[in-house]
């Protein structure tokens, strides 16, 4: 289930920065397949490179500030990526440059987070 509000975090936060930034535009027609795209890139990459807390809850602060910066740098790289693959494949996101990609990372981690905190925590192993 953690997983779960994980992927859902992930897939809102993508939609939710695509929506609200003007630098971050779609390629082509049909905004639910480049939004579609662009979280399959980012659930990608953020399954090979892990940096969540295992019980967002129960974290140290720092820990978390720590893990929520690490997050930001990673999904500000994966808007870049998005963007660079989308010009490639004529489909997806177009970003204009590094400071939207950088808000489209905080926007994206922040409800990924949010996400995350939300109902029943994982039993600590």
């Amino acid at each position: 289930m953690y997983k779960r509000r994980r992927i859902l975090g992930t897939y809102l936060g993508v939609g939710l920065a695509a929506a609200l930034l003007p630098g971050i535009s779609p390629v082509a027609d049909g905004p639910f397949w480049q939004t579609m795209l662009a979280s399959i890139v980012f659930l990608i990459v953020n399954q090979l490179i892990h940096t969540y807390p295992s019980a967002i809850r129960t974290a140290p602060p720092v820990m978390l500030l720590i893990l929520a910066a690490i997050g930001i740098v990673q999904d500000t790289l994966v808007w870049l990526l998005v963007s660079w693959l989308s010009g490639q494949m004529d489909s997806g996101f177009h970003v204009d440059g590094f400071l939207t990609a950088l808000l489209g990372g905080v926007i994206t981690r922040a409800v990924t987070l949010a996400a995350m905190a939300l109902g029943p925590q994982p039993e600590p192993a």
